[in-house]
């Protein structure tokens, strides 16, 4: 092949650069992704309109000043990866458990030192689960449960368990127990609409003091704090349903739940020393 052939051969072109993206783009200049920012505004617009409640995907994307649409994606994605969860009402988001605890989200306690006491002795003589709720009503809201303190193992399942008690209260024990002593005025879902019991659920309650309620893998029982005859708490324990196989423990358990109650409810004595009435001596005590 002579020299001339070989100058007029087309000599190879150079690469052209790889295609740009918004994603490479925002990566090369430090800046973070879209998706990303967008999600995790979601994440904390969950968090300041309410940690425990259910909110409407209208009202997330309001607050978070995007599409709802878009909203609606990114809350799809937050529920594969177990951050969100779908609330009772159709259309409804809220945090997850293990979502709260990533964003660290404080409860409305803290419990006393003397309920904190009650739950661990609780948990220590039952080895199951225990929660510790308070009721409330909000317009928009309804009746909802606020976890003010837990004591439970490292289970995921139990975890989960916990965060059930949140949704409908008709089918969970916390709920149940709740309805049965709470005021009727507070009975009523955000739409208020009334939340009734089955009348024969509710006589049971009523009568032994003790709810339950059961699902594939836990089992639960929860009893009211009363006083005056109305709930201001409510006390839950809570495991797997192999725990609650044999009747003879479900009867030890709500002897416990229930004693645990009363302690709950008594005031705390004081060691403030009281002042003599006029006129009296101390005594000493011998020891």
């Amino acid at each position: 092949m002579s020299t001339t052939a070989l100058e007029t051969l087309p000599r190879s072109l150079p690469c052209p650069p790889p295609a740009t993206t918004a994603l490479t783009r925002e990566h090369a200049d430090g800046r973070p992704n879209q998706s990303v920012r967008c999600g995790l505004r979601v994440l904390r617009v969950l968090h300041d309109l309410g940690p425990y409640e259910d909110h409407q995907v209208a009202a997330i994307a309001e607050a978070a000043k995007l599409r709802t649409p878009h909203v609606s994606r990114l809350l799809a994605a937050a529920v594969a990866e177990r951050v969100a969860e779908r609330g009772a009402r159709h259309g409804s988001y809220r945090l997850t458990h293990a979502a709260r605890e990533l964003l660290n989200v404080r409860t409305t306690g803290p419990a006393s030192i003397q309920i904190r006491q009650v739950l661990e002795q609780l948990h220590a003589e039952t080895r199951l689960a225990v929660t510790y709720h308070q009721p409330g009503w909000r317009l928009g809201a309804g009746l909802h449960l606020d976890l003010v303190d837990a004591v439970c193992p490292p289970d995921a399942e139990l975890h989960q368990a916990i965060a059930r008690q949140h949704q409908d209260l008709r089918h969970s024990a916390a709920g149940r127990a709740a309805l049965t002593f709470l005021p009727a005025g507070m009975n009523t879902d955000a739409n208020g609409q009334l939340i009734e019991l089955p009348h024969p659920v509710r006589e049971m309650v009523h009568s032994s003091r003790v709810a339950a309620s059961r699902t594939a893998t836990s089992h639960a029982l929860a009893t009211c704090i009363l006083r005056a005859g109305t709930a201001v708490a409510i006390l839950t324990v809570l495991g797997p349903s192999a725990a609650f196989s044999d009747p003879l423990h479900v009867q030890e358990y709500a002897v416990l739940l229930r004693r645990a109650a009363q302690q709950s409810s008594t005031p705390a004595p004081t060691t403030t020393p009281r002042p003599f009435p006029a006129g009296t001596k101390a005594v000493p005590v011998a020891a």
